[in-house]
């Protein structure tokens, strides 16, 4: 096979691209690294604008609806824009102002239990021949205070870990609420702009895209299309499983309702795993009160979650992404895996899209 000129010029061109590529791997990779770092915050602010513009597009309607004089249409953007952050920041506060009061007086009852009693109950099932028996079965040491202080220490390891881990990050502070507050200004610049926003990424998209950007428009409508649904389906599941909650906390007199119904709601934010993670705090909670109530209220919130999947969810949210639960269990544990509960949260809308395009994909192909 014969070479042409031109096509010698490209394999020559493409190793000496390699070989820069090799040479200053190191070099490159942090320019990249230190690049991102930088973008972050721009980025946070970009995702930080499109939850809040769901919230502002709201607003925007409904002031032109409730009040519609001239005045109030000619500002409906910055008044929306202005609510929109406030209904923010006071969800934020009441969170806090309900849940660390709660926390407080758990860690107070932790700190005044009784260490005798409970020394007492330890060398009394230390006595005990069926727990004794059960430990050689699953083959720990017969002495039951011995696999205690084992396990003791092993959690006393994880959390000096994590204490650890917290003081080290004391020094970052001051960049991560230089961070926060960069992010929040470019949110306030993207909304303020969105519209123009818009237009100018349509028209580059146009010009330069050329017989793509159709299709990148049909891929970016599918993309904003899932993430709206979720965001907006995922945080009505939420109320309703917190409020839920809550109420069913104070009618069989659970203590902290209200912590826990807040709880379970934020967590719940997160798909399929996410009630789970506020159904083990709350039993932590309610255990430092009582432990068979904290028992009762796993049941409890068990029996509530097989109630709202299969009765409420489906009628409120419905297949807002349009992904059969099977890959939205996996896309979750693939997603926290990479990216952690970021990864969950954001990995299910674009499996969402991926999973649209592909069935818009096969339909096409199909033979009528």
């Amino acid at each position: 096979m014969k070479i042409r000129k031109k096509e010698l010029g490209y394999i020559i061109l493409t190793f000496f691209l390699c070989f820069a590529i090799y040479q200053n791997w190191d070099k490159g990779s942090h320019i990249i690294a230190t690049l991102w770092a930088s973008l972050k915050p721009f980025l946070y602010g970009a995702g930080i604008a499109y939850v809040i513009n769901i919230v502002m597009y709201a607003y925007e309607k409904w002031l032109v609806i409730l009040l519609p004089f001239k005045p109030i249409v000619k500002l409906k953007r910055p008044i929306a824009m202005v609510l929109s952050y406030l209904t923010f920041m006071v969800i934020i506060v009441w969170i806090f102002s309900i849940v660390i009061p709660d926390l407080i007086a758990s860690l107070q009852l932790l700190l005044r239990i009784d260490t005798q009693a409970i020394s007492k109950i330890i060398a009394d099932l230390n006595d005990n021949d069926i727990v004794n028996h059960a430990l050689d079965l699953f083959g720990e040491n017969a002495d039951l205070s011995a696999t205690i202080s084992k396990y003791t220490q092993q959690i006393l390891q994880q959390l000096l870990g994590f204490l650890t881990n917290i003081l080290t990050s004391v020094s970052s502070i001051a960049s991560t609420i230089l961070n926060v507050f960069i992010s929040l200004v470019f949110s306030i610049y993207v909304l303020a702009n969105k519209e123009q926003l818009i237009r100018q990424t349509h028209a580059l998209v146009t010009v330069y895209a050329g017989k793509w950007a159709n299709y990148l428009f049909y891929l970016t409508d599918i993309l904003h299309d899932r993430f709206h649904n979720f965001f907006v389906g995922q945080t009505l599941e939420a109320v309703i499983l917190g409020s839920l909650t809550a109420v069913g906390m104070l009618l069989f007199g659970f203590p902290y309702a209200a912590t826990v119904g807040v709880l379970v709601a934020f967590t719940a934010l997160i798909p399929v795993v996410g009630a789970y993670i506020g159904a083990t705090v709350g039993f932590i909670l309610i255990a430092t009160e009582s432990f068979t109530q904290a028992l009762l209220f796993l049941l409890f919130l068990v029996i509530l979650q097989q109630l709202e999947g299969n009765i409420i969810y489906p009628k409120v949210v419905g297949n807002s992404i349009g992904l059969p639960g099977m890959w939205v269990l996996l896309v979750i544990t693939l997603g926290g895996a990479i990216g952690g509960i970021f990864g969950m949260i954001l990995g299910v809308p674009v499996a969402g899209t991926i999973y649209q395009v592909i069935k818009d994909d096969v339909q096409k192909r199909q033979p009528d």
